[in-house]
């Protein structure tokens, strides 16, 4: 080989030797895989603990998701449920990341958002979301697996697609029900006239079941476009249900056929605020001292602020 040749091939050496030493992946391997050992389509349950909140629980059922945080309960919209899981199906690492100081990658206590995943009713992954950074231009976030301790690089900033709490899937209120479909109804309450009715479909009148009474049936349609109105009100996270019996004030329950549940909604007035002796993790506004508080059927473990007084004297005295 001529002398030249030794040469160029010496420099080549020298030239790779130093762009190793310099590349910033020097003290990492290329480790590209999927992360998770589960199947998101075998999914049951997702635990997730954002620091600086309560627990949050994603649990499958045969309606989809449903999430649950401090005693409250609510359906996951479909479209973020398979945003999440979406996400997960594509964790996959870009290198694995070797350190010996890894709370300066975002895994010290109360930092990393937390993830258990179960399928089959046990414990298939359990992951830390650390800090997220720019890898050659493009967005990364470090993730420990707590299974083996190994700390990678991932595709994407994920911290905002798991940073969720229950008010990120709680829609307000929606009353859903046609008015045209209700066939009985009856309102008790305190101080209130008790009623009860029968829709006659054969004249379009509706009668009493306690009194000899009748109703037209465009009065009552009117009256259940008011409850229709009870749309979008804002959580009553204060309410203690402990102090329901006592502060109980009204309820009204709606029958349709046999093909549909019925509706109760039931009206607690407050007198003065009852806080619960555990604070909720939400910020508190005006709307969580609202008068009255309203229980729907449709969503058995959440309460509902309502400040419109005169709308609620509308539905609970109507005729």
């Amino acid at each position: 080989m001529k002398n030249k040749h030794l040469v160029f091939l010496f420099l080549l050496t020298l030239l790779i030797g130093l762009a190793v030493r310099r590349a910033p992946w020097r003290d990492s391997a290329f480790f590209q895989a999927e992360l998770l050992k589960a199947d998101t389509a075998e999914m049951l349950r997702i635990e997730i603990s954002v620091p600086g909140h309560r627990e949050l629980i994603m649990m499958r059922n045969e309606l989809g998701w449903e999430a649950e945080q401090q005693g409250r309960s609510t359906r996951v919209p479909p479209a973020i449920a398979q945003t999440i899981l979406a996400e997960l199906d594509a964790l996959r690492s870009i290198r694995i990341v070797k350190t010996d100081r890894p709370d300066t990658l975002g895994f010290l206590q109360g930092k990393a958002i937390e993830m258990r995943i179960y399928s089959s009713n046990r414990a298939t992954d359990f992951l830390s979301i650390g800090q997220e950074t720019i890898e050659y231009g493009k967005p990364a976030t470090f993730v420990l697996l707590r299974r083996h301790g190994g700390i990678y690089l991932t595709e994407k900033h994920l911290r905002a697609s798991f940073s969720k709490t229950l008010k990120d899937f709680r829609n307000a209120a929606e009353i859903q029900f046609n008015t045209a479909d209700v066939r009985e109804f009856s309102i008790f309450g305190q101080n209130l006239d008790s009623l009860m009715f029968q829709k006659n479909d054969s004249v379009g009148i509706w009668e009493s079941l306690l009194v000899h009474r009748t109703i037209d049936n465009d009065r009552v349609q009117e009256w259940l476009t008011k409850i229709e109105r009870l749309k979008k009100l804002p959580f009553a996270d204060l309410f203690d249900e402990s102090h329901a019996n006592k502060t109980s004030f009204a309820q009204i329950n709606l029958g349709f056929n046999q093909q549909t549940e019925p509706l109760t909604l039931k009206i607690y007035r407050l007198s003065n605020t009852i806080l619960p002796e555990e604070l909720p993790d939400i910020p508190l506004d005006q709307s969580q001292f609202a008068p009255y508080v309203l229980y729907f059927s449709q969503y058995p473990t959440n309460y509902f602020a309502l400040s419109d007084t005169s709308l609620l004297r509308q539905i609970c005295q109507p005729f």
